[in-house]
């Protein structure tokens, strides 16, 4: 049988809230010995309570959780410079990243509208109807497309005739 959802709010009647509040902490403290095995992380619980003078521990030997609160004292300020990100700080790195990637994109539609260009003038349209700009960037293109097939054809031929060039 599924459990109902829990709706959270005050719970008026003062030995139900007794009752319910003895429960939960039981299970946090099942729970953080658990975690606390499996895991092999060091843990502990402090829960101060309205019912009791002092506070609840575990696990119930203080050095143990001294220890512990030392530990984590010692790794958040060790720490704590590297993870911290203000609003600002994110508003930055977000700004650099986006006008990064809007370089990218720029770099590649340039790219694919030489491209096009190059295509067009290939295929025997007129050199008028290409964007003035765009003339000689292609002329440069189509030029450096050529010298790489030039430099292709020159490696297959001395392949041939001088065989492949790794070591057997």
């Amino acid at each position: 049988m599924a459990r109902s959802k829990v709706i959270l709010r005050y719970i008026e009647n003062n030995s139900a809230r007794k009752i319910t509040y003895k429960k939960r902490v039981k299970v946090l403290l099942r729970k953080t010995q658990e975690l606390s095995i499996l895991f092999g992380v060091n843990a502990c619980i402090i829960v101060y309570s309205p019912y009791n003078e002092t506070p609840l521990l575990w696990p119930s030997n203080e050095s143990e959780v001294r220890q512990v609160m030392v530990a984590y004292k010692h790794n958040t300020n060790s720490d704590q410079p590297q993870k911290i990100l203000t609003q600002d700080a994110f508003l930055r790195l977000s700004a650099i990243k986006t006008k990064d990637k809007i370089s990218r994109l720029r770099r590649r539609n340039r790219k694919l509208d030489l491209e096009n260009d190059m295509g067009d003038l290939l295929s025997g349209q007129p050199v008028q109807q290409v964007p003035s700009g765009n003339v000689k960037d292609v002329l440069w293109v189509i030029e450096d497309r050529l010298r790489t097939v030039q430099h292709q054809i020159r490696v297959v031929e001395e392949n041939k005739v001088n065989g492949p060039s790794y070591k057997e």
